[in-house]
This record gives structure tokens, sequence and C-alpha cells, in this order.
């Protein structure tokens, strides 16, 4: 009998060996020309017929041939054992719950531990009750534990368990229902318990597809340890996917098919072609690495997600605090509807909208009314003792007044009328998506548009800053026995409607909660 690729190569793919015999008989037809060649395959060939009639597998014969019953009833022999799991591993191969059930599945107990400590669910209890420093530094400093946890010897085990179960996979979803009907056309498909009577048929009839199982069954370890692979799926359909004890004698049966070599033998007198080898694929698949990477990927997700929820709670209980409301909306042109038109073209458009929006309206729904009215009671009624700080607290506003009309002026200058919105609509028109020098005027002028806004939002948290310094050393003064701030409190406090003293507070905090919507704004 002549040797063939019983078992898998080394290499990723390739074919086996050719024996020496039909090595010399290839260089004889090159010597002696093609009749001699064709005298030559029809030796062979007949050399083979006689191995394969000696074979214990009488899956062929020479006279007519004939592929016979013996050979469907090899593949439904496998077909019975392994057929049952077919319709419940349907999509496993594109399953990506089955790599990671794969990966887990050797988990140790502290592995465990270290991996469910940056669930999305970890992360956000730990994000609840600690700052973003510390929550970000525990969560890396379980995932630096987790990876460190793993050895080469768990990789390999890891990655080796699902090369073995891709390897399962492709032996369970071939299509044996369909080699069997040439052999019967009366079977039905998932008829593991039917008794089906198969004829002889043509050999070149089921020639491609026996190259196709052969692909498949010269390709799998037959002689691995299984029972992890098992387990695993097991876990993945909460159910034995087939009897372990068919599959242990299935093994050996494949293996001494293999071992007879005499799939390969058939084909070759199929297909008249002595020289036929089938190729062996024996890939190694690597789902560890990948699986880790995505969780490093999947937990900084998270991260950034939390940070940004948490943000905008943040900003949502500083504008009920300083509006009353969530819902701020005072800027014209300066908005995010002005982006829909940069951006595709830029990548970028006005940065400060936020900020930029927050603070118009506080210097124009708050500002102008409720801190001008206790400026004027404090500034104008009040005698100081320290005219610098006065003069500070009046500077300060006086300024911020200068802003709230500077702000108007230039949102409105934004508009399609405006200067720096004529400006900037020419400079698109004129831009090309290939022209990038175009591109960079756009971007030029809208980088001027956001360093005015940038200007104008700093320099009126600074004045809110010294503002609220002021207010900050007042209201500690009035906490005095004898306050000396202004020589004449009472006499202040006969021209407030309300005290003095839950004025400076009021707007003290409402301030204090502004600021700290401007700089959170601002960093975002």
């Amino acid at each position: 009998m002549s040797p063939s690729a019983s078992k898998p190569t080394d290499t990723d793919t390739g074919s086996a060996s050719e024996t020496p015999d039909n090595l010399i008989e290839k260089l004889i037809s090159m010597v002696f020309g093609g009749g001699n060649s064709d005298r030559q395959r029809k030796r062979q060939l007949k050399q083979i017929a006689k191995e394969v009639g000696k074979s214990r597998y009488k899956f062929y014969k020479a006279r007519g041939e004939l592929v016979q019953p013996a050979l469907a009833k090899f593949f439904f022999d496998v077909y019975t054992v392994i057929g049952p799991a077919r319709n419940m591993l349907q999509n496993a191969r594109e399953s990506q719950g089955l790599r990671d059930l794969t990966v887990e599945h050797f988990f140790t107990e502290q592995q465990q531990k270290y991996r469910d400590a940056f669930t999305e669910s970890s992360i956000r209890a730990l994000a609840e009750k600690e700052d973003a420093k510390t929550a970000v530094a525990r969560v890396k400093t379980a995932m630096q534990h987790f990876y460190t946890s793993f050895d080469s010897q768990s990789v390999e085990r890891t990655n080796r368990t699902y090369t073995l179960l891709r390897q399962f996979l492709d032996l369970v979803l071939f299509d044996y229902f369909f080699v069997l009907r040439k052999f019967d056309a009366s079977i039905g498909e998932d008829s593991v318990d039917a008794h089906p009577k198969f004829e002889a048929i043509n050999a070149a009839y089921v020639s491609d597809d026996l190259k196709d199982f052969l692909e498949v069954f010269l390709s799998i370890d037959l002689t691995a340890d299984w029972s992890d692979v098992l387990d695993v799926l097991k876990e993945y359909r909460a159910v034995e996917i087939l009897d372990r004890k068919d599959w242990k004698k299935l093994t050996t049966l494949l293996l001494n098919v293999r071992k007879s070599d005499v799939l390969t033998q058939v084909i070759r007198l199929a297909d008249g072609d002595p020289y036929y080898e089938p190729t062996i694929t024996t890939g190694k698949h690597r789902i560890l690495e990948p699986y880790l990477e995505k969780l490093k990927v999947q937990a900084e997700a998270y991260l950034r997600q939390i940070a940004v929820e948490k943000r905008n709670r943040k900003v949502d209980r500083l504008c009920q605090e300083v509006f009353g409301k969530t819902a701020i909306s005072r800027a014209k042109f300066y908005t995010e509807k002005a982006n829909m038109t940069l951006g595709p073209r830029l990548g970028t458009g006005y940065l400060h909208l936020d900020a930029f929006n927050y603070l118009k309206a506080f210097l124009i729904d708050y500002f102008k009314k409720d801190v001008r009215e206790l400026q004027d009671l404090l500034v104008i009624r009040g005698k100081w003792t320290e005219p610098l700080t006065s003069q500070q607290l009046s500077e300060s506003f006086h300024s911020l007044m200068d802003i709230s009309a500077k702000l108007v002026e230039f949102d409105d200058s934004l508009s399609d009328e405006g200067e720096l919105g004529m400006k900037l609509k020419k400079a698109i028109g004129r831009s090309s998506e290939r022209d990038k020098a175009s591109l960079k005027a756009v971007a030029t002028i809208v980088d001027e548009i956001n360093t005015q806004a940038k200007r104008l939002i700093n320099e009126s948290g600074q004045h809110l800053i010294s503002i609220g310094k002021v207010l900050k050393l007042l209201i500690e003064d009035r906490k005095q026995k004898k306050p000396e701030m202004l020589m004449n409190w009472k006499e202040v406090e006969t021209y407030s409607e309300q005290s003095i003293d839950d004025r400076m507070a009021s707007v003290y905090r409402t301030i204090y909660f502004f600021i700290q919507l401007l700089q959170l704004s601002m960093k975002k």
C-alpha cells in the first residue's frame, strides 16, 4: 500500500510528501515521453486498486469503478455520532461568545476576581464611591494583575483548546447529508435513527465530496484530549452536545481510517490520478491575546463613558443651581448648528459652545439684575473703610457689564450678515477639499473666532472670581461682633428689601456654582 498524508503536517497548509517510487516514475516519464507516462499511470492505478481491494475498508470496487455502500455506511456512522450536535452549533464558528467562553473556561478563582473588578458594573460602583483619579488607578491595577496572571502555559492551553474546537466544528458541520443522499436519495436530513438502503455509485460522483471531507478529516488532531473542548461546548449550550463515549469510539474509527489511507486512494482511482495528494490545513488560532486587548479597550471605554456621565450630571446640577433649569439656550450663532457646516470640512469647529452659552445666559439673565442690585447697594450706598476693595468690586462689575455687551456683539457678528459670519462664509465658499490652502484659510478664521470666545470667557471668569472674593470677605465681616469693612452697614440694610446677609450669601453661592460650571465646560 502506498503511503499518504494520514496526519497533519507542521506547516499551516500543504500536501503530503510524494513517495520515492512516485518521484522516480515521474522522472522516467519526463525522459521517455508521454506514452510511457500514461502506461506508468495506469500501472500505478492498477496497483492502487489492488491495495484498496485488500483493505479492510471495502469502500471501492475496481470493476465498474464504483464506491460501495460501506463508504456510505462510514459517513453515516460519523453522522450518527456528531449529527445531533449540528443544529446546536450551526453559528458557532462566528460566535464571539464561544471564543470568550473558551478563554474564561480556564480562569482561576483569583483571575476571575481580577476580571470582575473591571466589568462595567464594578467600574460604575467604584466611580460612585471614589474620585475619578482613584477609580482609574484601581481599575488599572486590577487590569495589570489580571494580565500578568497569564503565563505561557495557560496561553498555549487556551489557544490550543480553541484550535481543537474549530477543528471539531469543521468536522461536525461538514455536509454529510449531501453525501449520503447520493447513496440513498430517500434518506431524510437529521435521520440518525433511520435504516438507509445505500447503493453502489460511480466513484467520480463523490470525488469532490471526498476531497472536501479529507481537508477536514486530515486536519483534525484525533489523538488529542477532547475533554476541554467538550466541556466548553457544554457550557456554551448548557447541555452535552454528544455522547462522550461514542465520540471516543468515533475518534478511534477515524484514526484507523486515516492510517489506512483508503479515502485518498479512492480519490486517486476516481480521478485517474495516482499522484493526487490531499490538502491539509493545520492553522493555529490565537484568541487569548485579542480577548485581553478587547477587555482593555472595553474598560477604558467604560471609564470614559462614566466620566462623561458624571460630568453631565454635575453640569445639570450646577445649571439647576444657577439658572433653575438644565436646558439653557442663549447663544444664537456660536452654536452646535454652525458646527454641522464646519465639522465635515475641517474636522473641527467652534470649541467653547457650552461655556459661551452659559456665560451669555448668566450675564444677561442674572448678573444684570441680581448682582447689579447688590453692587449698587454695596458700592454706591456703602461707606468702605478700605476704598481699594470697593474699587476692585466696582471695576470687576463694570468689566463684566462691558463683556456682556461684547458677548452679544460677538455672537451677532457670526450671523450671515455679521462681520465674522460674512468673512467665514466667503472663505467656505472659496474652499475645496482638494485645496488644502483654502481649507487652512477657513480653519484660521475659525481659530480666531474660538480665540475671541475663549478670551471673553476667561476674562469673565477672572472678574467673577474677584467679585466672589470680595463678597466672601463681606460675608465673613458681617459675622463679626463689630463689622468693619463698611462703616454704615445699618444704613445699607435700610435700602435693601430683604436681608443684606441673605442677598450676599445668595449671590456669592450663585457665582461660586457658576464658576464651577464655567470651569467644567472649558475642560470639556
